[in-house]
């Protein structure tokens, strides 16, 4: 598939020395970093996922008590005492 983006001229030619370094046409070099780069990502997300998991679980009496407060009519009030 083709496609059309736009790089830095910096950018641009440090990815096509680096493919001529590698005897590759620019596409497949840029092709294989973004793989990797994909690849990266993707390792990250099961960690975030296992993070996710790993938070306490809340009770579903404290989380009727947090719904009830955020849903108050005074829980965006900003009390200015509370600043000084």
């Amino acid at each position: 598939m083709k496609t059309t983006i736009n790089l830095k001229g910096d950018v641009l030619r440090r990815a096509k020395s680096r493919a001529a370094l590698r005897g590759q046409p620019l596409a497949q070099y840029m092709e294989e970093c973004l793989e990797q780069k994909l690849a990266h990502d993707e390792s990250q997300d099961g960690t975030l996922k296992e993070w996710i998991n790993s938070l306490p679980k809340v009770s579903p009496a404290a989380l009727g008590d947090l719904e009830k407060n955020i849903s108050a009519d005074d829980f965006r009030e900003i009390d200015d005492d509370m600043w000084k």
